[in-house]
């Protein structure tokens, strides 16, 4: 890649990263994405058909109009199974929850309301009691869970998405857990 082209992908990425800059992506990183593009699409390019600032103008801006959908945009979704009517449809869970981390991942935090209460996030000897109680209740359930739970335990942890007959047959494994290990549990 010569300096001539370099500088034609640096303008075109200029021009594009003012139009496509959203939340976390600022103009700056739109032109990097720019720039990745475009070496992808000088294998494309014939000069014949017109010239390069043209070529990588309409080629990256479709290709940053699909990276922008697919980070940002969600169209209005009718589930095919119950018409977007049942709040316990799995398929509708899965849609909800894709939006809600693509929707975290792009919208700027507003540091103010990031908890300011500063005593909660203090060290205290409650605390400190409250943790250790918390890794034990933990290991216990690490240890006795049996390995057919295990996965979907997991995912349930990460906050992913399980179904809730499953759900229910790890809480209440947990619970038989801890009953069994002295915790009272409240059912």
């Amino acid at each position: 890649m010569n300096q001539k082209t370099i500088q034609t992908i640096q303008r075109v990425a200029k021009r594009l990263s003012k139009k496509y800059a959203f939340g976390y992506y600022d103009r700056e990183d739109i032109e990097q994405e720019c720039f990745l593009l475009a070496q992808e699409a000088l294998d494309k390019f014939d000069s014949e058909r017109g010239n390069l600032e043209n070529f990588l103008y309409v080629h990256l801006s479709n290709r940053l109009k699909d990276f922008l959908r697919n980070n940002y945009y969600r169209r209005d979704f009718v589930c095919k199974k119950c018409g977007g009517e049942d709040p316990h449809c799995d398929s509708c869970q899965r849609r909800r929850w894709r939006f809600l981390q693509k929707k975290n991942l792009v919208e700027p935090i507003d540091i103010d309301h990031v908890n300011c209460n500063n005593e909660s996030n203090a060290y205290t000897t409650y605390n400190l009691l409250e943790q250790v109680e918390l890794e034990e209740i933990f290991g216990l359930i690490n240890r006795y869970l049996e390995i057919e739970l295990r996965i979907d335990y997991l995912k349930i942890l990460e906050g992913m998405h399980v179904p809730k007959h499953k759900r229910e047959i790890i809480e209440a494994r947990i619970i038989e857990i801890l009953d069994e290990h002295g915790y009272d549990i409240p059912k």
